[in-house]
């Protein structure tokens, strides 16, 4: 979007209204003046366009929860939790509150996460980014529920539902005897129609008296639904509650769980859900309140949420969210997402570590294309599992029944499976860590390993296919009993230590600060038991836990001895400075020296080693290193990757500047750019685009401007470079500047950006470049950088695709860019394969033709026929087709980095007639023939019809269709009436033959009927009338006089052949002739335009040369020389045509000889109204 230069002003504004209106109450500490880039760039814009905006105020710091991990029972979790978070955030957020009270502003503050949701001007905005306690202040989003796949009912096995049966769920209910009793889940999504046949019983607001009490279990914080009734405006929250519960008692039973009670909120208004919205209701689920929002109670907080909203890819503001649900001991089932085109495309929260996120499949058991796959962002497996998530049927917002599809189907399946766990089993009731593992590993093992992992684990399937029957009959069961203990070392109590339990489900605590530990709830029987910790060796021992007591058990530990590990850190063969390394469970780091090497300080062990390094280019590394005295562990760190195989490398390659300076200024601006050579980007090339003044080209259609965000992104700029993806500004002090270097096929597009500012900081100014490769290389150089903001702390620097499911995030929103002159991506796994696609017919270049690069890369060919993909190296099939054209295919072998060519041509048919005119002349009212003739020229067969307007009733062609092989003809027989046309007039028709002929598929004939105002024919030599086949008639020879046609000349004569004709079919009227003659003329013509048709046959035995002659038509030439034996023998037809004008009433043809006598057998001459002469 544009942003008004009302952005200066505005914050001028701002400074004076803070002195005078937003003076903060005595004793409030505020800084100087906000730090640089505290207020996000869309809140300026926002401000900047007409003073208000809605903004969330983030703050320092967050609750300690550690509290909760040490409660006895869930009710006591969830209230340890709420008293941490409301507590935490009174304090914290008391001061900002008092100046916002004081401004009389309007805010709502939060308790889930240290926020405070704001409306106001650039004032406030400014008065608050002062306050040292604030960390940000960003816009107020919304995110779209993930849209359910298209979907159909599919066949019940044994009358159940098939993602009923696919998770044993009935097993669970007949041979277990488990529904779901005693255990409530929560959904937040759209609503939920409460009075559905298959929810009703199950609403915990429902009373045993049939009444309903809406209080502690729903919640609408948008107010949308009426007099506080839970409803459902788009069906998706109705459907998902039914998957977990649904069951009317009669043949719809939907619900996994559907002895389990339920609660609600509504936290999508509509398909969009709003961030606070989602964020109250986050709140409400850990303490339910009234309907008027008061007197929450965390002991009615539900036991299992399920969660099928998402963020594209990585979003952080959720997180604090599910990460207290957690500490509460309400289990997070959440949706992974519907992005799964590729890997790493988990969504949010789904890939938070603390979800447990579900992916999808059907009733085939094969995985659901769309569904999400991991790994997540900090490297996590995700999905964590996968449950039925296609054509799932379940209940909908008008009271009924409907199938959907999506990882938003497949959630509620683990929720609901939760409950079943936990109704038969209380001892785990609220262990999310130990429900976890029970789900991990009673899952159904399926292997799939194109986004990495294995069969057991990967991130396509998760841990596998959800198995209630099996995951509920592993669970512990009968009454727990409790273990307790110290661990001391030296004497001393050892805090942080790790306790872990041999049973089932391996559950680990940690000892607390006087080391002690306690597991509240423990299967009954004998365990070994484990203690360990930080520079002190383990010791174990087998405990034994008797039902409904507390054993005891304390460890004293032994230091392990002391030791160290160093090595030295590299990437690319490079030794990598200012690396982070440090070892797992310990709070042993080190910074590597420039020299890439480093030391941890360590006690004998084995330790997971992790290496971070600040550059975008590489990639984290985590191995295990032991430690046994001074040992030495080198670590290289893998280069960074995108799905595609984008990788990058730092550089110091010189600065490029462009040349030919654009016409683009001012903010938010862009133009179109053609680029020199087709330009590969991700699985497409391109030859045109956008340059943008925020420091970007984009390959798409033309969009509204964007501030910047991180990659990939569904919200569109995508299929773009992004050099510094920030809001910009082009000054008279400033410009942007494109070159084209080098020469085919090894050039380079340069854009560059000279000398820009940023967009509300004038002084801030930054000069760089994009280069673009005829080989596809993307290079990105830097001038004059020398602080945060200039590194890039609030811009985006990466490249992405036309899809926004892949991206290479360099960096975002970080100073990523400090120390960098030079960045260069180049696809890892890829080489070029370009080519030439022609037309086989005439060797011409063919536009538009699709090439398919084995699986890989779909490209379509350019104006000049060429083509360019990038695909990964290895043997590739290419194929090439067009509409109209055959196919061509082409096996070759791709290097990486290199470039293979293809050039193929496509046979296609060319179909065209010998004319592409019939003229019939006619008298009116009659019916005459003709014929046109087709022929493919082209290389290939094809199929041709003819195609005849219903319009054009007075004419006909046969055939109407059929085959046509290469250099085969057929001739079409067209029959026309005159019926209607008056004399002197055309009747004109146009008839379409169509076949697959590529550069011309539609060839247009015309039929014209004439009828002439005037015509005579003469068979001269002839003594009656004669008729030909056409039904034409010819007048007998005569000789001229005045008013009337005919002969002229002494010493002319007849003549008759005593053989045939040949090369006609008129005999009658060839074999007759007229020798001698001077002249034929033709009085009381009409003036206008004539055509003269003039037949021959030399009668005799004519040797050539014995008898030329020259035919003058009204003067002029008409037929020159004429030699019928030389030209085509004795005895054979020759006729020809020729026009002429009439302008004083008479025709005259002269017939000249040179040797011999003259002859003519045919005379017609007609008028035409057709034609025209000068």
């Amino acid at each position: 979007m544009p942003y008004s230069p009302r952005y200066r002003r505005a914050f001028a504004a701002a400074a004076a209204a803070t002195a005078l209106s937003l003076m903060p109450p005595s004793g409030i500490a505020q800084a100087a003046a906000p730090e640089p880039g505290k207020i996000h760039a869309t809140v300026l814009a926002d401000l900047a366009a007409d003073d208000r905006a809605t903004f969330w105020v983030h703050l320092k710091g967050a609750a300690d929860l550690s509290a909760a991990a040490t409660a006895a029972t869930k009710d006591d979790k969830a209230a340890a939790v709420y008293r941490a978070k409301t507590t935490f955030a009174a304090a914290s957020q008391a001061e900002l509150r008092t100046l916002l009270t004081a401004a009389k502003a309007d805010f709502t503050p939060y308790w889930l996460v240290n926020s405070i949701r704001v409306t106001g001007d650039s004032a406030l905005a400014e008065s608050i980014a002062k306050f040292s306690q604030v960390t940000r202040i960003d816009p107020v989003r919304t995110v779209q529920l993930p849209k359910p796949e298209p979907a159909k009912a599919k066949a019940r096995v044994n009358a159940v539902e098939w993602n009923l049966d696919r998770v044993n769920a009935p097993r669970v209910w007949n041979e277990l005897r488990v529904r779901g009793e005693g255990v409530v889940v929560a959904n937040i999504d759209t609503g939920v129609q409460s009075d559905h046949p298959a929810l009703a019983a199950q609403y915990r607001g429902t009373k045993s008296d049939g009444t309903v009490d809406h209080n502690y279990n729903w919640y609408d914080p948008t107010r949308v639904c009426t007099a506080g009734v839970p409803c459902d405006n788009t069906g998706h929250g109705t459907h998902t509650m039914g998957t977990m519960v649904g069951d009317d008692g009669g043949a719809n039973t939907v619900g996994v769980a559907p002895g389990a009670k339920w609660i609600a909120a509504k936290g999508c208004a509509t398909s969009g859900c709003g961030e606070a919205a989602l964020l109250l209701a986050g709140q409400w689920v850990l303490a339910p309140t009234d309907l008027n929002g008061a007197n929450p109670r965390p002991d009615l907080a539900p036991d299992i949420v399920n969660f099928s909203v998402s963020w594209w890819n990585y979003y952080p503001g959720y997180k604090e969210t599910v990460e207290a649900w957690n500490a509460a001991g309400i289990f997070p089932a959440v949706a992974n997402g519907n992005s799964g085109w590729t890997c790493q495309r988990s969504d949010s929260p789904g890939q938070y570590a603390l979800s447990y996120s579900a992916g999808a499949f059907d009733a085939n058991n094969d995985i659901m294309e769309t569904s999400s796959r991991g790994p997540a962002q900090d490297g996590e497996v995700k999905p964590n599992i996968a449950a039925p998530g296609v054509d799932v049927r379940s209940s909908t917002n008008n009271g009924g029944y409907a199938s959907m599809s999506g990882t938003s189907m497949a959630a509620p399946h683990v929720a609901a499976t939760v409950a079943l766990i936990w109704s038969a089993s209380p001892t785990l009731r609220g262990d999310i860590a130990a429900t976890r593992k029970l789900l991990d590993r009673t899952a159904v093992d399926t292997a799939d390993r194109q986004c990495g992992g294995t069969k057991e684990r990967n991130n396509v399937w998760g841990e596998g296919r959800l198995d209630a029957f099996g995951a509920v009959k592993a669970a512990p069961a009968g009454e727990p009993g409790a273990l307790r203990g110290t661990v001391t070392s030296g004497g001393g109590p050892v805090a942080g230590a790790t306790v872990k339990i041999g049973d089932s489900l391996g559950t680990t605590v940690v000892t607390g600060a006087d080391g002690t530990y306690t597991v509240p709830r423990l299967a009954a029987g004998q365990h070994r038991v484990t203690a360990g910790g930080f520079a002190l060796r383990d010791a174990a021992e087998t405990v034994t836990v008797t039902a409904g007591q507390t054993a005891t058990r304390d460890f004293e530990l032994a230091a392990s001895p002391p030791g160290a590990l160093s090595g030295t850190v590299t990437a690319g063969g490079a030794p990598v400075a200012g690396a982070t390394v440090a070892a797992a469970g310990t709070s042993s780091s080190a910074i590597t020296d420039g020299t890439g090497r480093y030391r941890l300080p360590l006690p004998h062990g084995t330790y997971q080693v992790t290496a971070t390094s600040t550059s975008g280019c590489a990639a984290p590394l985590t191995a295990t290193a032991t430690v046994d005295g001074d040992s030495t562990r080198d670590l290289v760190l893998p280069r960074k990757s995108d799905s595609f195989g984008y990788e990058c490398e730092l550089g110091t390659e010189p600065y490029v500047a462009g040349t030919d300076r654009q016409p683009i200024t001012g903010a938010s601006a862009s133009r179109p750019i053609t680029l020199p050579f087709p330009f590969p980007l991700y699985e497409k090339s391109h030859t045109s685009g956008w340059i943008h003044s925020n420091g970007y080209l984009s390959f798409g259609p033309r969009l509204s401007e964007r501030s910047s965000s991180g990659l990939p992104s569904a919200i569109t700029p995508n299929a773009a470079v992004y050099a510094f993806w920030e809001i910009l500004r082009v000054d008279n002090e400033a410009g942007i500047y494109t070159a084209t270097l080098g020469t085919a096929p090894n050039r380079t597009f340069v854009a560059e950006w000279r000398n820009v500012s940023v967009y509300g900081n004038p002084t801030q100014r930054i000069s760089f470049s994009a280069l673009l490769g005829e080989d596809g290389s993307i290079g990105f150089r830097y001038q004059g950088l020398d602080n945060d903001l200039e590194y890039g702390a609030t811009a985006t620097v990466g490249l992405e695709n036309s899809t926004g499911r892949d991206a290479f995030e360099f960096s975002s929103h970080n100073p990523g860019l400090r120390g960098v002159q030079s960045l260069t991506f180049t696809p890892s796994r890829h080489g070029l394969v370009t080519g030439l696609v022609t037309d086989a017919n005439d060797g011409g270049p063919l536009p538009g033709a699709t090439v398919r690069i084995g699986s890989e890369a779909t490209v379509v060919t350019g104006a000049d026929g060429r083509f360019l993909g990038q695909v990964t190296g290895g043997d590739h099939r290419v194929e090439v087709s067009k509409e109209l054209y055959g196919t061509a295919a082409r096996n070759l072998t791709v290097v990486p980095h290199r470039r293979v060519s293809a050039d193929l041509a496509l046979t296609t048919g060319h179909v065209t007639g010998e004319s592409d005119e019939l003229t019939l002349v006619m008298p009116a009212g009659v019916t005459r023939r003709g014929s046109l003739k087709l022929t493919n020229h082209g290389r290939a067969a094809t199929v041709y019809t003819v195609v005849n307007d219903p319009g054009q009733s007075w004419l006909s062609l046969t055939p109407t269709g059929g085959d046509l092989a290469s250099g085969a003809s057929v001739t079409l027989n067209a029959t026309a009436s005159s019926d209607g046309v008056a004399a002197g007039t055309v009747r004109t028709g146009k008839v379409r033959v169509r076949s697959a002929s590529g550069r011309l598929p539609e060839l247009v004939l015309t039929v014209n009927v004439v009828v002439p105002r005037h015509q005579v024919a003469v068979d001269a030599g002839g003594g009656g009338d004669v008729t030909d086949a056409a039904g034409d008639r010819w007048t007998p020879d005569r000789a001229y006089q005045a008013g009337g046609h005919g002969y002229m000349g002494t010493g002319t004569r007849a003549h008759t052949a005593n053989q045939a004709i040949l090369g006609t079919g008129e005999q009658e009227l060839f074999k007759t002739a007229r020798e001698g003659m001077l002249e034929y003329r033709f009085d009381q013509v009409p003036n206008g335009v004539y055509t003269v048709e003039l037949g021959f046959a030399d009668t005799r035995d004519t040797r050539p040369g014995a008898r030329v002659f020259d035919v003058y038509a009204e003067g002029r030439p008409a037929v020159p020389m004429l030699d019928l034996a030389l030209s085509v023998g004795t005895r054979t037809a020759l006729t020809k045509h020729y026009t002429v004008r009439v302008a004083d009433g008479q025709l005259n043809l002269r017939f000249v000889k040179r040797a011999g006598d003259t002859l003519v057998n045919t005379i017609r001459i007609s008028e035409r109204p057709d034609k025209t002469l000068p």
